[in-house]
């Protein structure tokens, strides 16, 4: 049984379901309000990466126009770990901290390919044009296509719905 979907609740019950378990997932919204907080988040993602290549399969591909457009840099699971140290105020469990980091990127493959999620370039908010390039920068390059309620779409409608539970229950 899993409480709440949202993003995290969404993930559990898919990740239970593809391991073969039966699931039963409950959701107290409103249909229209579905997600709990991730409904109405801007769908931004943080996970650490070493460059395009590994950038690219999360986005659906980038063409070569595409990838000559852009300098994603890096952002390392060391920096990823920092920053979460940093904003808890090293309050965080540095054993759960580590494993989110080192689940962060195999976790954000999982979403796109069996959750059905699209993400995309986080142009708007993370880039700047420079010499007519797109750099970004601050490790928070990717966004979800439609923001916070499309990412629970997309999970309740993707490759394999949602536990297969009717999208109107």
């Amino acid at each position: 049984m899993v409480v709440g979907a949202g993003n995290a609740g969404l993930s559990a019950a898919l990740a239970a379901r593809e391991a073969g378990a039966r699931v039963l997932l409950l959701e107290r919204a409103p249909q229209g309000w579905r997600g709990g907080n991730s409904h109405f988040t801007g769908g931004a993602f943080r996970f650490p990466y070493r460059g395009v290549d590994e950038v690219a399969p999360i986005v659906g591909g980038l063409s070569p126009a595409e990838r000559g457009k852009v300098e994603v840099g890096q952002y390392t699971e060391t920096q990823f770990f920092e920053d979460i140290a940093r904003v808890t105020e090293y309050r965080a469990d540095p054993e759960l901290v580590s494993r989110l980091v080192e689940r962060a990127q195999p976790t954000m493959r999982w979403l796109h390919e069996s959750g059905g999620v699209r993400f995309a370039l986080s142009y708007g908010r993370q880039a700047f044009l420079v010499e007519g390039k797109y750099r970004f920068w601050g490790g928070l390059i990717v966004e979800v296509v439609g923001a916070g309620a499309d990412l629970i779409q997309a999970m309740r409608r993707g490759p394999n719905p949602w536990c297969g539970i009717p999208a109107d229950r």
